[in-house]
């Protein structure tokens, strides 16, 4: 299969306390390659739930031609004052081995590539909602070297 979307996130899906179930329509390879965030819009807190404990995921069975599936959290409906995020998140491993003389899987090599263009889209994501500075910026460090209490008001 070609990664043919740059969309790697599902929702915000705004809590009713009527839903439970969440779908999604990216490509994962396991259950684990999944992130799920509930966010208290009160508080503003962020949880990553944990898989098993607090939702369970049900995957399309051709990930390659049917991208996706939904998550059902294990606590119930999704209250009202809530929003749920689901994205990915895979490890950022090669696990391929390709061998001299072994048997040749055109669906080993597309698995390994499109894993990596996953790999990619996530590390955008994480660039996108970062603080940047412009291609022309000359600072040489971004590091913050004072305290929270001296860098206030400025």
């Amino acid at each position: 299969m070609t990664i043919s979307s740059t969309t790697r996130k599902a929702g915000p899906y705004p809590g009713s306390g009527s839903a439970d179930t969440f779908p999604f329509a990216f490509k994962v390879f396991t259950t684990e390659d999944l992130k799920v965030v509930r966010f208290e819009e009160t508080t503003s807190t962020e949880t990553v739930l944990a898989l098993t404990t607090d939702y369970t995921v049900v995957l399309n069975a051709d990930q390659n031609s049917n991208p996706g599936g939904s998550i059902t959290l294990t606590a119930g409906n999704l209250a009202s004052g809530y929003t749920l995020t689901l994205t990915s998140d895979v490890e950022a491993l090669q696990e391929t081995d390709l061998t001299n003389q072994g048997g040749f899987y055109p669906e080993v090599i597309n698995d390994a590539l499109d894993k990596s263009i996953i790999q990619i889209q996530q590390l955008t994501d994480a660039v996108n909602r970062s603080i940047k500075l412009s291609t022309t910026n000359v600072i040489g460090s971004t590091e913050f070297t004072e305290n929270a209490a001296s860098r206030a008001s400025k």
